[in-house]
């Protein structure tokens, strides 16, 4: 997705959610064919459930998913109903966030809501600010907005002709998928490798209770007002990941990283196919791109593979091991420079 698409999306969804504050007890639990299941809210209608608010009902009514899954899969949905309805007696505050005709969230009403559309704006007015940064990736999904960029002064190589840029990546669910979260972002030049660093910022979505019970409509004073110490906080952490010299010191753990030897390839590897559930086929290209035996071989074959994944969250999810990798502490053998011997190091607990 490019920007013009994010704004105007973003845009179209700030029009036409609803937000809603309930009374758990007056909700009720409808058996439907088509969608499984709806939950009817009084004055508001009957909603379907997307399959991340189905988890979330199931999870805040303490129903196994598993259980509420297999009820839905072997179509017994006058069961899923009963039960559903059983837990929803108890009087419990929710907040309900319904999107183009859908539940898309089963919240508590503490949940702090810090839309991806605020969002995207600030970190807009500070890469304006900077002038140098530009827009790598931007990836919205039902549950999370994936924002990276890359500021083009941050620039440095690893080796002769290896060039990296530094940046940041920007997650945040409206949906209570994650926290919000500001983390930096190398991007390597050679192969459009990402790597994701130790995290800088991670804001849980959690505030204050909301008092009253119906639709939540902030006024535009009262958001400034409730938003202004963390969009503050934000912006200060945006400045802060762009910063050189935190650059720097990524870019000489980098270098470190290709003079440290990994003795046990296939051993290392394993342990990645293993910890992240990879297929025969995907470990099969991780061999294939891990040509180089070094500590930081084996990040870029971790992060090539993230580079060829069609799935954000699977992108994501590699790109962050990646800079576990670099990262950790590594335990060395007495006198020696390897990495993924008798020893066990990080790698050997994924």
């Amino acid at each position: 997705m490019d920007l013009f698409g994010l704004v105007g999306e973003l845009e179209r969804q700030r029009k036409s959610r609803l937000d809603l504050i309930v009374d758990s007890s007056t909700l009720k639990a409808i058996p439907d064919e088509l969608y499984g299941l709806k939950l009817a809210i009084p004055d508001y209608g009957e909603y379907p459930l997307t399959d991340w608010a189905h988890g979330q009902l199931a999870d805040k009514l303490g129903i196994p998913r598993k259980y509420y899954q297999r009820m839905m899969d072997s179509r017994k949905l006058r069961l899923l109903a009963e039960n559903v309805n059983a837990w929803l007696s108890e009087r419990e505050r929710r907040l309900i966030r319904i999107l183009d005709g859908r539940i898309r969230a089963f919240l508590s009403d503490r949940y702090r809501m810090m839309d991806n559309y605020d969002l995207v704006f600030l970190a807009l007015e500070e890469f304006e600010r900077k002038e140098t940064v530009e827009i790598y990736r931007i990836d919205l999904t039902e549950t999370m907005l994936y924002l990276k960029a890359i500021d083009r002064t941050l620039a440095d190589s690893v080796r002769d002709g290896d060039i990296v840029y530094g940046g940041l990546i920007i997650r945040n669910s409206e949906v209570g998928a994650s926290a919000l979260r500001i983390e930096p972002f190398i991007l390597r030049k050679v192969c459009n490798n990402g790597l994701i660093l130790e995290h800088s910022l991670k804001r849980i979505h959690l505030g204050k209770q909301t008092l009253e019970v119906g639709e939540v409509e902030w006024s535009d004073e009262t958001r400034m007002l409730e938003d202004r110490a963390l969009w503050a906080k934000v912006k200060d952490i945006i400045r802060a990941t762009f910063d050189r010299r935190i650059f720097r010191s990524w870019i000489e753990k980098l270098k470190e990283s290709t003079k440290i030897e990994v003795e046990k390839p296939m051993e290392a590897v394993n342990n990645i196919v293993e910890h992240l559930g990879l297929s025969e086929e995907q470990k099969q290209r991780l061999l294939m791109h891990f040509s180089e035996p070094t500590k930081y071989g084996l990040i870029n074959a971790v992060t090539n593979l993230a580079s060829q994944m069609e799935n954000i969250e699977e992108q994501v999810r590699l790109e962050e091991l990646g800079g576990r990798i670099l990262a950790s502490k590594d335990i060395m053998p007495e006198g020696g420079g390897s990495y993924g011997g008798e020893d066990r190091t990080l790698l050997s607990y994924l």
